[in-house]
């Protein structure tokens, strides 16, 4: 099939089905009407109201103008790039139009997806989910010919698709492989396939902005709405934030008490009630994830390992559970990737502890011993070095290790997802944590040493005893730095950026436009003479402007956000004691993070492609790393930073290996009992399980059942009345009989005894 980009295509937007704004809650009773009365392959479908006049996807497509090669090879290049797409599309039985992108080389595809279509998705994905024992409702799994009164008030096939479902399967179709029906399409494998993305709902945005302003707390609606509208993996996100803020209400409160109770000195009490709080409150979101994941219906969702578009493989063979054809990598290829990839992780990770080691040098020097010509003026250097180096260099190593993960061939996104947070944590800790260590356990033991040194090389210095107070000041310099430059870098530099680049975009779009009308006017395609959807010339222009704007937008990486937030958690749980404040300003910060990611995912990002989720992922067991950390920490600190603690004696070290050998028994100690105690507590998502699991059970049998209906008592006694073995126990009795016998028995033993 060809497809000329510059063809006339059919007006789509009156044959998308609607988004439905809410799901219902299951127990609420609320039922929406379902639009469609049948739900056969040639059902008839109502056609609600749509939004982004239809447009569920756009697909950009983005092709070099000039190149080393041949032009017109380049041309026959892309042509044949977009008539592959085309081809996908049209087999995969979506609708699609093109418009022309605001720079040149670019072309938008929009993508829409037909009511049937999607239906008949929606219940393979639930068949695959009930045969690899997801969470899922028996009336999900109705016969073709069945109506809308044989399906559950819960089910999308009654009560129509939330945006969520609706995008998660669309996009379902447009990446799964042509054998499971899908297109196939995968960004940057794909030739000259750029990116795909849904796009905003703008109504929802500015209601979801607008009414978490007005709001102190969110709640279990918000999340709800949250879910219904991206998906579970971005519901996830905000769920565990909400949870954690409210949780950081307990060290919060203590740790204020602690400030003005023991403000020069470590509180044992509090850092032992720091370490019983991280250990309850990661129970504690385990508990409260299994209850989202069971209330979203998508527990056990992960056992869909969806394989990765990108893994072609060598060859295909046989899947070993279901029969299906996949592609096939040899052990020893994969292993020798991944090997090669732990230096150059190692190698990105070190250059970070260089930067955050030269940072924390110049700062020590400069605030402890430099006395020398703009003492003033240098005081402030390490402070603008670490907000200017520290968040490019991470940036820098994200896309670094982003690059090794994709070239360590993961054949499903779930390997591919853990690897790449495990790398991205394991640099963060070291670039927020690594000084704080190399304070508390070398330079505050070791720093007097440092003087002889100075002495000799003639450093003019102000060097005052290294003591507990020098840990505290790089916490509360950390914490309060790290706040204000993650809130510049999340929200003023992007809502510069966005006013800016729209002006910078127009100057060069005209110098592009007023160059090229001479030379090569025939190869622009102008966006007035390309097939648009059936809207007004007002309309047309307010769409073209959105699909500008968001295509221009970068993507949400959720992963920069867990980490933000699981790096803070690392400082309330390793660091409390030693800053008592640390929670109530995290407190602060959350409160406000909720928000600004709010508006960030809004206003700044394209619109997150709506993924299921049961969890958040690795995450949590980061957080359990680091709880078990702060054992290591609570220890150490509480002997090295005791009053009557000599740091000069050459037991230090020695008596400091007991101190966290003890603190790591407690710690053990303390988790078996706490898991002992919230085990013990009731836990209604295990009593709805068991019950769906035996609704379900049920539901089958009956339906194996032909007949459905019960053996009457009488027709039973006639089948019994002419069994073989009848005769055989009867011997000319009844059973009346044979109970009188047995009890003439046994009146007559006690007449005898």
């Amino acid at each position: 099939m060809t497809t000329d980009p510059e063809a006339t295509i059919r007006p789509f937007s009156h044959l998308f089905p609607s988004m439905v704004a809410k799901t219902p809650d299951i127990d609420s009773g609320e039922q929406p009407p379902f639009n469609s009365p049948a739900h056969g392959k040639d059902a008839p479908l109502d056609t609600p109201p749509v939004i982004n006049h239809g447009v569920d996807y756009v697909i950009v497509f983005r092709y070099p103008i000039k190149s080393s090669d041949d032009r017109l090879q380049l041309e026959q290049k892309v042509v044949d790039g977009f008539e592959a797409l085309a081809t996908k599309l049209t087999h995969a039985q979506l609708f699609f139009e093109v418009k022309q992108g605001q720079e040149r080389g670019t072309l938008l595809v929009l993508v829409g997806c037909p009511q049937a279509r999607l239906y008949a998705e929606y219940k393979a994905q639930r068949a695959r989910d009930f045969l690899l024992g997801i969470t899922v409702e028996s009336t999900d799994l109705v016969p073709t010919n069945s109506n809308k009164d044989d399906l559950s008030a819960s089910s999308p096939l009654r009560q129509g698709f939330t945006e969520a479902v609706r995008l998660q399967l669309i996009y379902d179709i447009l990446t799964s492989s042509e054998k499971a029906g899908g297109a196939d399409i995968s960004p940057h494998v794909d030739p000259f396939v750029d990116s795909i993305m849904p796009l905003h709902n703008d109504n929802f945005n500015k209601k979801w902005i607008s009414t978490w302003s007005k709001k102190w707390l969110i709640d279990n609606d918000d999340l709800c709405n949250i879910r219904n509208h991206f998906g579970e993996k971005i519901a996830f996100y905000f769920a565990f934030v909400q949870f954690y803020f409210l949780w950081l209400m307990i060290p919060a409160g203590l740790g204020v008490l602690v400030y003005f109770t023991h403000s020069n000195t470590l509180s044992i009490w509090y850092s032992i009630s720091m370490l019983v709080w991280g250990i309850t409150f990661t129970e504690m979101w385990k508990r409260k994830q299994m209850e989202l994941a069971v209330q979203w219906g998508v527990l056990n969702c992960s056992k869909h390992e969806k394989q990765m578009s990108a893994f072609k493989g060598d060859k295909t063979v046989p899947d070993q559970i279901t029969g299906e054809e996949r592609p096939f990598v040899p052990a020893w290829k994969i292993i020798l990737r991944r090997a090669l990839t732990l230096p150059a992780v190692a190698l990105g990770a070190a250059f970070l502890m260089v930067i955050v080691g030269l940072v924390f040098v110049l700062q020590l020097f400069l605030h402890e011993y430099y006395t020398g010509p703009f003492q003033k003026f240098l005081h402030y250097a390490p402070t603008i070095g670490y907000v200017l180096l520290i968040p490019t260099m991470s940036g820098i190593y994200s896309k670094w290790v982003r690059l090794l993960t994709n070239w360590e061939m993961h054949q499903t996104e779930t390997s591919w997802e853990y690897n790449y947070t495990q790398k991205i944590f394991v640099a963060n800790f070291l670039v927020s944590y690594l000084s704080l260590f190399f304070i508390a356990w070398i330079y505050i033991p070791f720093g007097d040493h440092v003087l002889p040194y100075l002495n000799e090389f003639n450093v003019s210095h102000d060097h005052k005893k290294v003591d507990f107070q020098r840990l505290q000041d790089q916490l509360v310099y950390f914490i309060v730095t790290g706040q204000i430059v993650g809130f510049l870098t999340e929200m003023v530099l992007p809502y510069a950026m966005s006013w800016a680049m729209p002006k910078v975009k127009n100057i060069s779009t005209k110098l592009v436009h007023s160059v090229s009308s001479k030379t090569d006017v025939g190869d622009n395609i102008n966006s007035n003479t390309t097939p648009d959807i059936a809207l007004s010339p007002e309309e047309n222009l307010d769409f073209t402007k959105k699909l500008d704007r968001e295509t221009g937008l970068e993507e949400y990486n959720i992963y920069t956000d867990y980490v933000e937030m699981v790096i803070q958690f690392g400082y309330v749980a390793m660091f409390s004691p030693v800053w008592p404040l640390t929670a109530l300003c995290c407190v602060a910060n959350n409160w406000v993070e909720l928000r600004s990611d709010a508006v960030k995912i809004c206003k700044y990002t394209r619109r997150p492609i709506p993924l299921r989720a049961e969890n958040i992922g690795p995450w949590l067991r980061n957080m359990e790393t680091i709880v078990w950390l702060s054992s290591i920490t609570m220890g150490s600190f509480a002997y090295l930073f005791h009053p009557t603690t000599d740091l000069h004696s050459s037991y230090v070290p020695l008596y400091t290996l007991m101190a966290i050998l003890l603190s790591e028994h407690l710690f053990a100690g303390l988790r078996l009992a706490i898991q002992s105690i919230i085990s013990v507590i009731p836990s209604w998502p295990d009593l709805r399980i068991k019950k769906e699991d035996y609704m379900i059970k049920r539901n089958w049998l009956q339906r194996l059942d032909g007949s459905n209906s019960n053996i009457s008592p009488k027709t039973l006694d006639e089948k019994i009345t002419h069994d073989p073995m009848a005769k055989h126990w009867s011997k000319g009795m009844d059973s009346e009989s044979r109970a009188e016998a047995a009890i003439r028995l046994v009146r007559n033993q006690f007449k005898s005894g």
